[in-house]
């Protein structure tokens, strides 16, 4: 019978991960855009758990990857604030905390939900 997936072995070549211990799922995926005039997104993702789930955002578009730390419009380039709990995620343009005059993200990106297991 043939077999198919993915297999990684370490520097000692023993095998480290095979999709036989290690899956993952995308439970969901969207635009997160704040170049217009959304102020914050809260994401409802019926299964999403921050013991096995992650977010992440990857930006869409080359004008939103910082060119160094010395860009002077790093904050518009800088990656949303990201908060989670059981079934929800908060995409906001900006800490929270952050103090008032703070310049907000202005990227669009792709965020996805992806949940993982062992």
């Amino acid at each position: 019978m043939a077999q198919f997936g993915l297999r990684v072995f370490n520097e000692s070549g023993q095998l480290a991960m095979d999709t036989n211990s290690f899956t993952y799922q995308v439970i969901w995926q969207g635009v997160i855009d704040f170049s217009g005039a959304t102020p914050s997104y809260t994401i409802s993702i019926p299964g999403f758990n921050p013991a096995n789930c992650v977010f992440m955002i990857i930006p869409m578009r080359a004008q939103d990857v910082q060119a160094s730390e010395t860009d002077g419009l790093g904050n518009s380039k800088s990656y949303p604030y990201v908060s989670t709990s059981t079934g929800q995620v908060v995409v906001l343009p900006k800490n929270p905390s952050s103090p008032g005059g703070t310049t907000q993200s202005r990227i669009v990106a792709k965020g996805y939900a992806i949940r993982y297991s062992t």
